[in-house]
């Protein structure tokens, strides 16, 4: 199946820059290729694509300047890509800068896959932030802010990425390994008691009775899903 998303890879090493070239063609996307933070901008101005993958550290235009520079006029989805070197602060800052995601290199090339897919999806559900809303919860991904009751949640980076993925996936069951590679890196080995660990944190936060869960609901031995509350759209309808 061939996609009709665009990609935009914006990175100084033109190793990486050919390694996602043919994994977005053997993936079905279409690459766009900038070798800086220039170039890169100028392509994002261009042709609108609908996601981008940024390199943090290049010359000339670093990867936090475009990241603020593309954020201050477009709300396309950014996925940044990090050496492992790299300290937790400087994610941190991209994140904080409106990106959405994070890679580290060297990647598994089917945990970025599932970042791009995931990020696409719910880029298309929530077009102005807003994810998930009702009226107790509301997920706005663009702000990575959740709201329960009117107050603002603090959740964790990976509690944060475990709900947009169960929400982005809603009403289908995300398995388990789906999950952990949707949420953790390539320092992490895939077991699945990070996945129950994680979701109980997040129950904790987000459920009013952690014991009876309203929103994310076990499948046994297969994963996890969310469930919408409400629909008020449909109730309206």
């Amino acid at each position: 199946m061939v996609n009709k998303e665009t990609v935009l890879v914006i990175d100084d090493s033109r190793e990486m820059l050919l390694v996602m070239k043919h994994l977005l063609m053997n993936n079905g996307y279409k690459p766009l290729l900038a070798e800086n933070g220039l170039i890169g901008m100028q392509m994002v101005a261009e042709h609108n694509p609908d996601l981008i993958v940024l390199d943090l550290n290049m010359p000339v235009v670093d990867g936090w300047e475009v990241c603020e520079q593309i954020r201050e006029k477009s709300a396309v989805p950014i996925i940044i890509l990090t050496a492992a070197h790299v300290t937790s602060e400087d994610t941190v800052r991209g994140l904080e800068l409106g990106a959405n995601d994070y890679v580290i290199k060297p990647f598994n090339q089917q945990v970025m896959v599932a970042r791009i897919r995931s990020a696409l999806r719910w880029s298309v559900k929530a077009p102005n932030g807003i994810l998930y809303e009702d009226d107790i919860l509301s997920i706005n991904v663009h702000k990575r802010e959740v709201v329960k009751n009117g107050e603002l949640l603090k959740l964790t980076k990976k509690e944060f990425a475990l709900l947009v993925a169960l929400v982005t996936e809603s009403p289908a069951i995300v398995n388990h390994e789906e999950l952990f590679a949707k949420v953790w890196d390539e320092t992490y080995a895939f077991d699945v008691n990070y996945v129950r660990i994680f979701v109980g944190h997040l129950r904790k936060k987000l459920e009013s009775d952690p014991a009876n869960p309203e929103y994310i609901h076990n499948e046994r031995g297969v994963g996890y899903r969310f469930e919408h509350i409400s629909e008020p759209d449909a109730a309206s309808a």
